[in-house]
């Protein structure tokens, strides 16, 4: 008995001073579609009611490669090993703060009071368009990365970022702070993007990474556009 009132208080003293979950159940954004259309969209947790009575066990969730026959359709996912041999670590520049799925959400409200913030996804606009995080604007890395090739692409981009100036004396006093992503801790989109602009000499304070990308966003069955298009 002594024991389990042991334990009980050194949880709650433990949940009381944990900061690292979000209370924030959802999160309101407005959404521009491809038609130029402004969609608000509310990102949570989509979980379909049967996934919440499964009994959590080993047997259940990790039964050889796949969960048990038991589970319902809706409540799996289906995860693809591809190309890409590279894991990213959790920091890609001593000054590019990295990003779990409760950081994004709060950059995500903020960015809904502040024009000097913006989420990019860095992958090319078939996949942007496919399905998304909500409130993100699509800037395909390689327009920072091979700007000869893409003039044009890379002048509009860096007006969208804030950047003033020309290659000889870029002005980043007004660069946005940017949250950039792609499809995952394996995916080099996101981080070549994030080299190219620091080469360029943009604030690494003002550039934050979201590693798990789409992939980890789906496996946590969070709210994407891909229902949404009209």
């Amino acid at each position: 008995m002594f024991k389990i009132i042991f334990l009980c208080i050194i949880f709650i003293s433990f949940s009381k001073g944990d900061n690292t979950s979000s209370h924030m159940s959802s999160v309101g954004t407005d959404h521009i579609n491809s038609s130029g259309e402004i969609q608000h969209i509310t990102i949570k947790r989509e979980i379909d009611p049967l996934c919440k009575n499964i009994h959590i066990t080993n047997e259940m969730f990790w039964q050889s490669k796949y969960a048990s026959k038991s589970v319902p359709d809706v409540c799996k996912s289906t995860f693809i090993t591809s190309a890409g041999k590279t894991i990213y670590p959790m920091q890609l520049h001593k000054g590019v703060e990295t990003y779990g799925e409760v950081e994004v959400l709060a950059f995500i409200k903020q960015m809904q009071e502040d024009n000097t913030m913006l989420m990019i996804d860095t992958r090319d606009e078939e996949w942007y368009e496919y399905r998304t995080i909500p409130g993100a604007m699509n800037i395909h890395y390689v327009y920072i990365m091979m700007t000869i090739v893409f003039e044009e692409e890379y002048k509009v981009s860096l007006e969208k970022l804030g950047i003033i100036g020309n290659k000889k004396s870029y002005d980043f006093s007004q660069a946005k702070t940017i949250l950039v992503f792609c499809n995952g801790a394996w995916c080099s989109q996101s981080p070549k993007m994030v080299k190219a602009l620091l080469t360029l000499g943009y604030p690494p304070e003002k550039i934050k990474w979201y590693r798990g990308g789409m992939d980890d966003w789906l496996g946590l069955s969070m709210t994407t556009t891909k229902k949404y298009q009209l």
